[in-house]
């Protein structure tokens, strides 16, 4: 078959990868894509948001299967635009991506359906907010969409009111929630209508400092399996917290069909939800893809066109026994402003198992640049968590530029509970 992938980032990277790994895969074509995945697929110079474009670019080129990567793309309509092509399509409408796009929309889904999640209140802007605020600690939250930045845990009414006159997240509408005490975890699931099928657990690093300190970013690393959500439960858990916000977008004639990635926090009194994310993980796609058994790309195909409910039962989604542990090298400054250009030394020096996952790279002559926060994804495998996060950071260690810096203590937490 021939695929496309939408999007030019590390996810992107980690689901051409995957495809790349397909026996039923003919060729795969990367829209925009970034300088490293021409080395194993075909980047089209096209924006994906130029509908006709596209739309042109898969009849010529006899596309089978578009997967949609970014969160953007999936708020700007792209899948309905491309199910307009008659091709299998990984990706929701723009009406059931609403889930992501919109805190407040996912917050009445969630009750809803009762998903257990925080307590939470929505307002038109943060100005708003800001009278409401009370005494303690609070999380403040842009409803729509914010690069993985609109989020803030404040520790007390001026901490909220300083997040919230911040440009990323008081200038339009904004949610409050409780705060909830307890360890994170990932879930990603396929959803087609009703059916929901979980992927493997993972846990993810989102402050940009050693010992989760400092501001937020769009994940600073992440890891696969993890003991605080074991594979083994990941399926009852998707059922009970997944499923029944499937259930109601079909209640709603707005029937979902991509992937929702579920933030989890296991509290005193259960796992919660914190947010729902309408694509796969970044970086979490880069640690649980490589983890799926069988041919993902058929896996795909039939999520696309609605029968994952008879290619789940034929072929029962298996989880690889390898951990994988991914680390972010990004540029200095990041998760505020960066500068490119940067030459990139040490990619062809990574140990056996060790992967280059190209997020943001440009190419000059024979020479990777960097081109933007989070740069390179270095991805490894071994038998435990505590033997990939080795080699992670062996080949982290590896990889320079200018102002070049990464969290060594991503997996840390896993290791030492081990």
């Amino acid at each position: 078959m021939n695929a496309l992938v939408l999007g030019g980032g590390g996810r992107e990277y980690a689901i051409a990868w995957r495809l790349a790994r397909c026996d039923s895969v003919a060729t795969i074509d990367v829209m925009p894509g970034n300088a490293g995945m021409a080395i194993f697929t075909r980047l089209i110079d096209i924006p994906p948001t130029d509908t006709q474009a596209v739309q042109q670019h898969i009849a010529a080129s006899h596309i089978d299967l578009a997967i949609v990567g970014p969160d953007e793309l999936i708020e700007a309509g792209l899948g309905d635009t491309l199910r307009r092509a008659s091709i299998a399509v990984v990706g929701p409408s723009r009406a059931a991506g609403r889930i992501e796009w919109s805190k407040s929309f996912a917050k009445e889904l969630m009750d809803e359906a009762g998903v257990p999640t925080a307590p939470w209140r929505a307002f038109p802007d943060g100005a708003s907010a800001a009278v409401a605020l009370a005494d303690g600690p609070v999380v403040v939250k842009a409803d729509g969409l914010a690069a993985g930045k609109g989020v803030v845990v404040a520790r007390d009414r001026e901490a909220a009111r300083v997040a919230l006159a911040t440009g990323s997240i008081g200038s339009g509408p904004v949610v409050l929630e409780d705060v909830l005490e307890g360890e994170e975890a990932s879930l990603q699931t396929l959803v087609d209508g009703e059916t929901v099928v979980a992927l493997p657990p993972a846990r993810d690093h989102k402050r940009v400092g050693e010992g989760d300190t400092g501001p937020n970013t769009g994940g600073m690393g992440a890891y696969s399996p993890t003991e605080l959500l074991p594979d083994e439960q990941a399926q009852d858990l998707a059922n009970e917290l997944v499923a029944p916000v499937a259930q109601a977008l079909v209640r709603r004639g707005i029937p979902y069909r991509g992937v929702i990635y579920a933030g989890l926090i296991r509290t005193r009194d259960g796992w919660k939800v914190l947010e729902y994310n309408a694509r796969f993980g970044d970086p979490e796609a880069q640690v649980t893809l490589p983890r799926l058994g069988g041919d993902f790309a058929r896996l795909m195909v039939a999520l696309g066109e609605g029968r994952l409910a008879e290619h789940a039962r034929d072929h029962p989604l298996r989880f690889g026994q390898r951990a994988y542990v991914s680390v972010a090298l990004c540029s200095e400054g990041y998760p505020g402003k960066t500068e490119g250009g940067q030459p990139i030394d040490g990619l062809e020096d990574l140990p056996d198992g060790v992967w280059a996952f190209h997020a943001a790279t440009r190419r000059a002559g024979a020479r990777f640049l960097t081109a933007g926060g989070r740069v390179i994804h270095v991805v490894a495998g071994g038998d435990s968590v505590a033997e990939a996060r080795r080699l992670a950071n062996l080949g982290a260690e590896r990889i320079r530029w200018k102002g070049r810096f990464y969290r060594s203590d991503i997996a840390a937490q896993e290791v030492a509970v081990a």
